[in-house]
Order: structure tokens, then sequence, then C-alpha cells
């Protein structure tokens, strides 16, 4: 019992103002992935024709949701009277496909309150906070983690991918006439269509549940 709670100290110690002092806001990520775009001569895991090029189509997603997402009410509501000061981590990079979808609606949805101060890190350049929030043990982005700023306490975490998108990955790749790019193409079909929709929905609860804790 007591090596469970240290554990559970140490994971709420990973994310410092240290920490926070090296991430990014929305504005600065958005920069990043134009200047990895148009650079002529990418270097590190861009240098890679592929992952350059997806990355550009990365950005034109981001584009979209900027410019149609439609805020769930219910959710603008649970975010917009919260009084306690939250920070928004959200672990992304510009080459991840679900990131392009999933960094872009959390944003958005954090502008609904003033009291959440949203934050980016890279999770290649950032391991450490990777590992501490894996999910089902694999460094899967994008990956929001919320605290309480006033002490840093971790009030929960939501990510990489809406549950229901999940099993619908899931179901397909257990299909014997699976293929990768066909695989591909469902996911960002499927997330054009809904256009965050079911990440809100699953935001509401959360909000709710993240406020409550945060009274402790």
């Amino acid at each position: 019992m007591v090596q469970a709670v240290y554990i559970c100290l140490q994971m709420e110690q990973i994310i410092t103002t240290d920490v926070l002092a090296r991430a990014m806001d929305f504005d600065s990520y958005l920069e990043l992935a134009k200047v990895i775009v148009n650079d002529p001569a990418p270097t590190g895991a861009y240098s890679n024709e592929k992952t350059h090029r997806y990355t550009r189509s990365n950005l034109e997603r981001m584009e979209k949701v900027l410019q149609n997402i439609v805020l769930n009410q219910k959710l603008y509501n649970a975010l917009s009277d919260l009084e306690e000061d939250w920070v928004w981590v959200v672990l992304t990079e510009p080459w991840c496909g679900d990131a392009s979808w999933g960094t872009t609606a959390l944003y958005i949805i954090s502008t609904a309150s003033e009291h959440v101060d949203f934050k980016i890190l890279l999770r290649d350049t950032n391991p450490d906070v990777m590992q501490a929030y894996q999910t089902n043990g694999g460094d899967a982005i994008p990956k929001l983690i919320c605290l309480r700023k006033r002490d840093m306490k971790v009030l929960g975490t939501w990510g990489p991918r809406p549950a229901v998108l999940q099993a619908i990955i899931n179901a397909y790749k257990s299909s014997a006439d699976f293929d990768y790019k066909e695989n591909v193409r469902r996911l960002h079909a499927w997330y054009e269509q809904d256009m965050t929709a079911a990440i809100q929905d699953e935001l509401i609860d959360l909000v709710k549940e993240w406020k409550e804790k945060s009274k402790q």
C-alpha cells in the first residue's frame, strides 16, 4: 500500500512548473507545423518524405477543425462556470494523424473557460512525461492531462481517441481483410464526419468528474 501511494505521488509530480516552462501554446504549435511543412530541407523525423507529406495533410486537418468545430453546449456550460484554475497539458506531435483532430479539438474546448491554461508538450522530446501517461503500455497521442494549477494535482486524463472510434478500429484490425492504408483512410473519414463530436461528448462527463476532484 505504501509503495502504491508513493508511485501515485511520483506520477502526479511528473509535470512540474519546470516542465511547463518548456511547453508551448497552441498558436506556437500551429506555427511549428507550418514551418515544418514549408521547410524545403526538413530534419529529424520529417526528413522522411512520407512523414513530411503526412504532416502537410495533418496541418490541413487542423485548419479544417478550426474552421468547422461547433462546441457542444453542455460541454461549454460545464467549463464556463469553472472557478478553479486548471492546466491542460497535451502530449502531441505534428506528424500524428489522430493528434491533428484531437489536439485542435481540445484547444478549442479549452477556450470555453478563462480558467483553463492550454499547454502543449511534444511527445518525442518529453519521453519522461509520455512514459508516465502511456495508454495500454504505448506512447499513443494526443494525450490530455488535466491538472489543478495551484498545486499541480493530476485530476485526470483523456486520449488518444474517442472510445467509439477505438472500438471501430479494433474490430477492423481483427478482421481478415485488414489493410493498413484502408485503416488510415477509414480513421480520417470517421474523424471528418464526426468533427470532434465524440471527443466533446466524452469530455462532458470527464470535466464534471474533474471538477469534483478539484474540490477535494
